[in-house]
């Protein structure tokens, strides 16, 4: 930044959240304040320092106090500092713009105001990135060249907002409609809560909170803002005083019949125009109004159960574009709503629940995720196929093959008898196993013991067909399956036997996986022994080919069922099998 050093007057939220974000830049800042209290805080909180008689004369000089007197200090900061350009960051600008253009140097003057705040005041709620992705307004005067305009456009921008030229007029009458109307309609309804019964405002849900958001403002400083800026306000706020009117007169016959005439009228009317106006609201940095999904996460009222909540929407990488809490006192969770782009809502929604998050996305409370079921012998690519899939659509991803080697891996832990069918269907009822739903994050683990390269040797899977033909065992395991499936909000990808027909056969998408025993038997042992030639594919024909045949004699899984899908993989690649089972659902779900 060329601007170097600043000097910030008023190190109230503005002033000092100014300070420390060109003290990230590296910029020299002095801080000034009327309250030599304030300017320490701000001091200490590292936006600056208090400035010596040996500091040299700023480049630029930003105003941070109140509009009643800004117009004063900014005229007294072009008398002190004959070489610094000045601006400030009122939220009223012309009567600023104004009172200093009487000065003689007010060529050197340009107003400005940062579209940006909150409830709180003071130097405490200050924050660097305060001002990131908001529009900061210039309002030049005539007295202004094109030089100037354009340095408080760069210094708009190195603050990491993006500049916004407006005259000081349509300035004042912008934001009499876009932020001091509102804080003032949010004030007289907090204002109404006043004399309620405390029973009543135990009722009170997010929209209450929503609406009064900004209530708790500091109203010293907002009745400067507003009385500088009476006129505009006041042409904003009669036309909403004259839809109040219409809509109690609309309201009064409804006190003997809720059906009167004009009653349901005067109501849409209220809401519709509300619908139209929230829909004009821009999107961020000033671009097209974005729809966003919203995702609901119950959030355990445990300390630092919020704290990972956070950590782990980072891990997942997707972007939260906005955040509310709500929590009730003497609730057991509290409820984070999360807005995000709609083509990341079900890959959040997803990853957060296989991290055991109970999430539910807006406008699907009532509705069972994407299940997709997908069968096949071994070898076909179930797993690989799966996982893209899963990946792709942003879904749990279930190997109920896994689950069935488990079982024959918790039978040896526990020195059950394969041969013993009463037994091992006890083994299995009793095993506790945790499944992983996370596509990218396979760990299976039972008992404590992380058991996903255990289950994958030659010793267990020539011995794993006496448990997957074992009917009670599979009764179990497709219990536990259908369980699994049920409780994935967000939507899954199943894959093993008996899946199309048995387990899922209400499935949105059911497919039956193939491919030539050649092409299985390759697969298999590339993956299991690391290559394909004779010795390997010798050894895992035994393993493949027998388990077809042993476990075709309690599942069908060569031949699709009415209304499954069969794509023969043998001469296709990954990639275009995932494809093709994608295809098969609708787009609506996708």
């Amino acid at each position: 930044m060329a601007l170097s050093p600043v000097r910030i007057i008023g190190t109230g939220l503005l002033g000092a959240s100014a300070g420390l974000r060109l003290r990230q830049m590296g910029v020299e800042v002095q801080l000034e304040d009327a309250s030599p209290a304030a300017a320490a805080l701000a001091r200490d909180l590292g936006a600056g320092h208090l400035p010596s008689v040996e500091d040299p004369e700023p480049a630029l000089v930003i105003v941070a106090t109140p509009p009643d007197v800004a117009g004063t200090v900014v005229s007294s900061a072009l008398d002190r500092y004959p070489h610094a350009l000045v601006t400030d960051v009122a939220s009223v600008k012309n009567h600023v713009v104004t009172e200093v253009g009487k000065h003689t140097e007010s060529a050197r003057y340009i107003g400005s105001h940062p579209m940006a705040g909150r409830e709180r005041s003071g130097a405490m709620a200050a924050d660097s990135d305060l001002f990131a992705g908001r529009p900061w307004v210039i309002t030049p005067s005539p007295a202004n060249d094109q030089q100037t305009v354009t340095t408080l456009q760069k210094f708009a921008l190195d603050m990491g907002a993006f500049p916004v030229v407006m005259a000081p007029e349509e300035h004042d009458k912008s934001v009499a409609l876009v932020s001091h109307m509102p804080q003032l309609i949010s004030s007289l309804v907090a204002g109404a809560l006043r004399d309620s019964a405390p029973e009543t405002l135990e009722l009170a849900g997010q929209g209450l909170r929503d609406v009064t958001r900004i209530a708790h403002s500091d109203s010293g400083l907002w009745a400067t803002i507003i009385a500088g800026n009476a006129t505009a306000i006041s042409d904003v706020l009669r036309p909403v005083r004259d839809e109040l009117n219409r809509l109690i007169h609309a309201l009064e016959p409804g006190g003997t019949d809720p059906f009167a005439r004009g009653v349901l009228a005067g109501v849409s009317r209220v809401i519709t125009r509300g619908n139209e106006g929230v829909s004009r609201i821009p999107g961020k940095h000033g671009g097209a109004p974005r729809r966003y999904s919203e995702l609901f996460v119950l959030v355990p009222d445990q300390a630092g159960e919020l704290g990972r909540l956070f950590t782990e929407i980072g891990e997942i990488g997707v972007n939260i574009e906005d955040l509310a809490l709500e929590h009730s006192v003497g609730q057991r969770v509290g409820r984070a709503t999360l807005s995000v782009l709609p083509g990341q809502a079900r890959r959040l929604a997803a990853a957060l629940e296989m991290r055991g998050w109970q999430v539910i996305i807006e406008g699907r409370e009532k509705q069972m995720g994407l299940v997709i079921a997908l069968d096949g012998p071994s070898g076909s690519g179930k797993s690989t196929v799966s996982r893209h899939v899963a990946d792709r659509l942003g879904l749990g991803y279930l190997d109920t093959g896994a689950m069935y080697r488990a079982a024959a891996w918790w039978c040896d832990h526990t020195k059950v008898d394969l041969d013993d069918h009463d037994a091992v269907a006890a083994a299995t009822v009793a095993m506790p196993l945790e499944m992983p739903l996370d596509p990218h994050s396979q760990q299976i683990v039972c008992d404590g013991v992380d058991i996903t390269e255990a289950i994958r040797t030659s010793e267990l899977s020539k011995v794993v067909s006496k448990v997957a033909t074992n009917l009670d065992v599979r009764a179990e395991l497709a219990r536990r399956q259908r369980q699994i499936i049920s409780e994935a909000a967000t939507g899954i990808i199943a894959e093993g036997r008996d899946i199309t027909t048995v387990v899922a056969p209400d499935a949105d998408v059911r497919v039956l996986l193939t491919a030539s025993e050649e092409a299985r038997l390759s697969r298999r042992a590339l993956e299991v022994r690391g290559s394909t030639d004779p010795y390997a594919l010798a050894a895992t024909r035994d393993e493949v080919v027998r388990r077809d045949r042993d476990d075709s004699t309690v599942s069908e899984f060569m031949t699709a069922d009415d209304g499954v899908t069969t794509i023969d993989s043998s001469a296709m690649g990954i990639s275009d099998v995932v494809d093709a089972v994608i295809s098969l659902v609708p787009k609506e779900l996708r």
